[in-house]
């Protein structure tokens, strides 16, 4: 009985009985599809709005997770920060993320995706705001963790909202150049940092009694962005097919009259659609969410427990674990190259890690100075140069990610991942044998860009799962991912104290002796060929709610 509840939804379609809008003709009656209904709408300054709106959603996941990284050399002095303090701090929003992914994803499925992304967007701007006059290091690790909860509600609905005002023809295209939002989350941090933060020398800001200095400053204006999506949200409708699903046909033909006129400039009494049915895949994902509304945590065990039962528990572990290794080797390096670069800038004829170890020893004098009441000023000294730096990486790793794009076909996904993997591991261990900063430099971009291979493990893991498991299987690999960042953060924090060079040695190892991906397996529901009975005319298509845009 277990297994037939979690069959795939075989469904059978005539194509004789599909209206073809493709054609020309006009459903009878003014009855169309929600798809039909699309292809009517067409593309236009809605749709424009739309991905610009989304895409900051994503981006917005960047900068509020990311951009303590850029602050811990200027906070220094005004929080008394330790190494360790640095690893939690980097890794809080990290965190936030993590623990509450599976939440956001059920209430996007129960409030709708806008009122989702609403909620989240407000809720991580007033904690952003608030986290600037953090007088205490666990009270700005606070709530940078509470802006990782709210942010968290932007990267778990957006690709469904933006998604599902698109057809088939549109969507995989609208979502990678929504997904490009985060690379430029990755250049505009540094670049902001570089114009703001130097500025402490210049100028002091008392707010409340308290220094509010430019790190501070900086913190504030990457919270920004959310003033935008909170703005271009209150334009934008809810997702109409959520609204179709929960049986709100009249509400969806006239949101979608109102995005006619928006993208043909016609008036909306012009609109051709009169009523949307539900086809019969729109029927099945309107009974599944009612399932999950209904079934709360329940739905989330049920689908969660069988990814770690053979024969998915191995794909499971290491989809997981591979995704875990690239966020801490990327995503946690990179949060310290603006510390240690700010160091190494300064002396750039040291090894790597005898940089790190003069680091070590200027923060003792820095805590001595702090604790010295005649010391007035702040030893730590920020380079505004290694801004510059640390955006044209983030320039480098778009680069990555459109290289990937054109390559991938060809090379393969495996071969791809295989290469890059060990071409990073090289780079890794090499970093402990130069003393040159340039090539250093160089080495360090080479090994943190291991992160811009998320995108093609994700497209390796979709393969390996069923598509009734699906879903939740990618979930539960890249929230595995987001806690490797926060984890990758930490080790390296307590390693920075105390042996340097393993956080190359175990990262640029690691890498190199990875393990490839068994061959996909045919599994139960992974794919679905029509049986020799069936008439030639009919097309059996086999899928599920998981299938459906953005779940």
């Amino acid at each position: 009985q277990n297994g037939e509840r979690h069959k795939s939804a075989e469904i059978v379609i005539d194509p004789t009985q599909i209206t073809a809008v493709k054609n020309g003709t006009t459903p009878a009656g003014g009855k169309y599809t929600y798809g039909e209904a699309l292809a009517v709408v067409g593309q236009g300054w809605f749709h424009t709005l739309l991905l610009f709106v989304t895409g900051l959603c994503l981006m917005s996941v960047i900068t509020e997770t990311v951009n303590v990284g850029f602050i811990i050399s200027a906070a220094e002095c005004d929080l008394e920060l330790t190494f360790s303090d640095k690893g939690i701090l980097n890794g809080a929003g990290f965190l936030g993320v993590v623990v509450s992914s599976y939440m956001w994803g059920f209430l996007s499925d129960t409030w709708g995706r806008r009122r989702v992304l609403l909620v989240a967007s407000c809720g991580a701007f007033v904690t952003s705001v608030l986290s600037t006059f953090s007088p205490h290091v666990w009270v700005l690790i606070g709530a940078r963790f509470l802006v990782g909860i709210f942010i968290s509600g932007n990267a778990a609905t957006s690709y469904a909202y933006l998604a599902e005002f698109h057809g088939e023809a549109t969507r995989a295209k609208v979502i990678s150049w929504a997904a490009m939002f985060m690379s430029f989350g990755l250049i505009i941090l540094p670049s902001l940092a570089w114009f703001i933060i130097p500025l402490d020398e210049r100028f002091e800001l008392y707010l409340f009694g308290m220094r509010y200095a430019m790190w501070r400053i900086y913190l504030l204006l990457c919270s920004l962005d959310l003033i935008f999506i909170i703005v271009g949200l209150a334009y934008l409708p809810e997702s109409g097919k959520f609204l179709l699903t929960n049986g709100q046909q009249e509400k969806v033909v006239q949101i979608l009259a109102k995005i006619y006129r928006l993208n043909r400039g016609k008036p909306e009494h012009t609109f051709p659609v009169k009523a949307i049915t539900m086809d019969a895949i729109d029927s099945a994902y309107a009974d599944e969410l009612q399932r999950r509304s209904k079934m709360g945590l329940r739905y989330l065990w049920q689908q969660t427990v069988p990814l770690f039962r053979l024969p998915l528990l191995w794909h499971t572990v290491k989809a997981s674990g591979l995704m875990f290794g690239i966020f801490a080797t990327s995503s946690g390096l990179f949060l310290w190259v603006p510390d240690i670069l700010n160091t190494y800038v300064q002396h750039e004829d040291m090894q790597l890690c005898d940089v790190i170890a003069l680091m070590h020893a200027n923060k003792t004098k820095a805590l001595t100075v702090g604790a010295d009441p005649s010391a007035t000023i702040c030893p730590i000294v920020i380079n505004a140069n290694i801004f510059l730096i640390t955006s044209g990486m983030g320039v480098i790793f778009l680069a990555c990610y459109i290289l990937n794009g054109f390559i991938i076909n060809r090379v393969g996904k495996k071969a791809l991942l295989n290469g890059w993997f060990v071409a990073c591991g090289i780079c890794g261990l090499a970093i402990l044998w130069t003393s040159d900063f340039y090539l250093t430099l160089i080495l360090i971009t080479a090994f943190a860009s291991s992160g811009c291979l998320g995108g093609v493990l994700s497209a390796i893991s979709v393969d390996l799962f069923p598509t009734n498991y699906r879903a939740m299987a990618m979930c539960l690999i890249l929230m595995t991912g987001r806690f490797g960042a926060m984890a990758g953060s930490n080790i390296i924090a307590y390693l920075l104290t105390y042996n340097c060079n393993l956080i190359f040695i175990l990262s640029g190892g690691s890498l190199l002796g990875k393990e490839d991906f068994p061959e996909m397996m045919l599994l139960p529901g992974t794919f679905s060929i029509s049986p020799p009975q069936k008439p030639p005319e009919l097309k059996k298509l086999s899928r599920t709610v998981d299938d459906e845009p953005g779940r």
